[in-house]
């Protein structure tokens, strides 16, 4: 660099002195700065407008109780979590937060749950998030209001399919906060694909802050969520997710997640048969996403040229649940329209004490069309985006379906619920066993229950049909061998069904240690075509491309191709102690798993997922996972649970290949 002298024609004289002096203090100066943000991005990190610390998803409320609520959030860096919150109190001049709960670990998902709360009160609350390098993230100070007492009036609106339609949610969402909803119910396909995490953050959440920010949303599962690990994330039901129920005021939801098997005999028809016979609230309603009616133009036959089914065939199977146990409204969505049914018994309508179901669907999937005549069962019928409003007084419900532009255009008023016997009044529910634990390794002790303590429980171990004469269950059913359980139970007004339950005594299959100096990692077999054959293994109809390894059970670390390919994955995982493990998984949309060499869970379309149950030794255990996708979406969700009882991702897990 060259410094030229310029003289001072005022003065006479050289100023290249003061002239260098400047210079070099300009100079030193910048050098500074360039220092001083050297280390302040070594400190704190170098952020752009695209990766600032920030919310990803801000908070929102689930599952209100009469003393609990919980917030969860979303960060985009690892941070810290406290929310400040108060009891409104009268006369103040702003909200007094005087209370804190904290989570001092750094994570991007957040979930605090506040308790001790008053019932049916309000409340302010604030979300601090701070980042490992300082940055502070926070919420304006925002209400909730917890459950209230029962003979407290209460409303709440209902939604389906918003799936990914954000323009269309936020509309809905903000034409339902005008009405104050206490909460609010979500029957399913919340998304277009739970796979993509985008879908979640910006067409579900990011549309529907206004609301779920200060208006608690209690969901269950539609066709579009796939059953993604995304949606248990999001959301706090009570486990095991797929189906549960919650009390508000006088009412009780049910909510199911209708993609599940829900034919008799299944865990989901024991589970609803006990809880709505189990309920004694003054009004029920079921929530789920699968349509029992519909008169929609083709999901079930297309009506221009054929007959249409009207419905979805596995819902109709719980309908005798719902008319035998009392339930007045079912919610559902699947059909992006709106149908409410005229009251409905023994599958026909009726004047008084029938169920009557709606189809709520419309809340941003595309819309959809009735069928070019009118159904039986069809009492309004209109192809909008819209949602639901419910208001509860005591015995008096009153409802309105509202569009997207805030006009009613439909409505009733029911003066009292559904005849509600108790359940001594009743046949018996089906008897269940308390565990659903299949497998055993030494003896099995089987808690049988109904609903009515004093209903009489029978059994059979040898295949063939209880009946009166049958051994009556007075304790524990205990088993010492695999064995075929049959049971049913009988009072005085009748008796149930008859429930099958299998057995399996098994002793734990033997691991290899690692003395047989086993490698880390996983082999694979890459496989690319189109699948003609679901049910038939992946190897035998597809066109064999590459072989390798990868480190980590990670389909992305597999070279594959957009779509239309799969693989088999092979080697053996590490077992930490010996005992019962369950299996869970599923994958998007072909699922094997092999456990030395036996198939032990199989999925495909349905994406549910398949479960597992077996005694492992410590040690290696030989398996073999077969995977395909058509789609360009390579997801699996792999879990497990060990003899700890908790449930975590099959990664915990070690890996190593031969």
């Amino acid at each position: 660099m060259i410094f030229r002298e310029f003289p001072d024609k005022d003065m006479g004289r050289s100023t290249s002195g003061t002239v260098d002096r400047l210079r070099w203090t300009v100079f030193g100066f910048l050098w500074l700065m360039i220092f001083l943000s050297s280390g302040i991005s070594l400190l704190y990190g170098q952020y752009t407008e695209d990766n600032r610390p920030d919310f990803l998803i801000r908070p929102y409320l689930q599952f209100a109780t009469e003393s609990e609520i919980s917030l969860l959030w979303e960060t985009t860096h690892p941070a810290t979590s406290t929310v400040l919150y108060g009891k409104s109190r009268y006369d103040i001049g702003e909200a007094i937060l005087d209370k804190k709960v904290e989570e001092k670990s750094h994570n991007t998902m957040h979930e605090i749950m506040l308790d001790s709360l008053d019932t049916g009160a309000n409340y302010f609350y604030q979300v601090i998030s701070v980042t490992e390098t300082g940055d502070i993230l926070k919420t304006d100070i925002l209400p909730f209001k917890t459950a209230p007492k029962e003979k407290t009036p209460f409303a709440f609106t209902v939604f389906s399919d918003s799936q990914s339609n954000p323009e269309i949610w936020k509309k809905i969402t903000n034409q339902a906060l005008r009405e104050r909803p206490d909460f609010a119910l979500h029957a399913g396909d919340l998304v277009g694909l739970g796979y993509r995490k985008n879908e979640w953050i910006y067409d579900f959440f990011a549309p529907s802050y206004n609301f779920m920010k200060q208006v608690p949303v209690y969901t269950t599962l539609g066709n579009h969520e796939h059953d993604a690990a995304y949606y248990y994330q999001y959301f706090k039901n009570p486990v095991p997710e797929h189906y549960y129920s919650f009390t508000y005021g006088n009412a009780e939801f049910f909510l199911i997640d209708t993609n599940q098997y829900q034919e008799p005999g299944t865990l989901m028809y024991h589970w609803l048969e006990h809880a709505l016979a189990s309920s004694d609230a003054v009004w029920k309603m079921v929530i789920m996403h699968h349509p029992p009616y519909t008169s929609e133009e083709n999901d079930y036959g297309d009506t221009h040229f054929e007959r249409s089914r009207q419905g979805d065939a596995e819902a109709k199977g719980l309908i005798p649940l719902f008319e035998n146990y009392g339930v007045d409204i079912v919610f559902y969505g699947h059909i992006h329209m709106y149908e409410r049914t005229w009251p409905i018994l023994n599958d026909e309508p009726v004047d008084k004490d029938g169920v009557i179901y709606i189809n709520t669907g419309g809340s941003g999937g595309r819309l959809e069309q009735a069928a070019p005549t009118r159904a039986w069962f069809t009492n309004k019928v209109r192809t909008a985006y819209h949602f639901a409003y419910v208001a509860i007084q005591g015995e008096t419900l009153q409802y309105q379906a509202i569009d997207d532009e805030g006009q009613v255009f439909d409505q009733f008023v029911l003066l009292s619920g559904r005849e509600k016997k108790l359940a001594e009044e009743l046949p018996p529910v089906t008897p269940k066993p308390k565990r659903e634990r299949r497998v055993f390794r030494d003896t099995m002790h089987v808690y049988l229950e109904t609903v009515n303590s004093s209903d009489n429980i029978v059994y059979t171990l040898d295949g063939s049909e209880p009946d009166l004469e049958s051994k009556q269950v007075k304790g524990p059913v205990v088993l010492d061998k695999s064995a075929t359980l049959k049971t049913t139970a009988f009072n005085e007004h009748g008796h149930s069904s008859v429930a099958t339950y299998e057995y399996t005594k098994m002793e734990p299959l033997a691991g290899k240690s690692h003395a047989d100096k086993f490698r880390n990692g996983i082999n694979y077999q890459y496989y690319t075509g189109i699948l003609d054959d679901e049910k038939e293994t992946i190897a035998n109809q597809l066109n064999f491309e590459s072989s390798g390894a990868i480190q980590i059970l990670d389909l992305d670390k597999i070279p594959h191709q957009k779509s239309n390919w799969g693989a088999v994955l092979s080697g053996y995982l590490e077992v930490p102690e010996t005992g019962y493990y369950r299996f869970n998984g599923h994958a998007y949309h072909i699922f094997r798993f092999y456990l030395h060499g036996r198939l032990m869970i199989e999925e495909y379309n349905r994406e549910i997922d398949g479960v597992a149950e077996v005694y492992l030794e410590e040690g290696l255990h030989p398996f073999e996972i077969e995977f395909h996708t058509h789609r360009p979406y390579n997801y699996m969700r792999f879990e497990y649970t060990g003899p700890d009882g908790i449930r975590k991702p099959i990664t915990d897990l070690k890996f190593y290949r031969e």
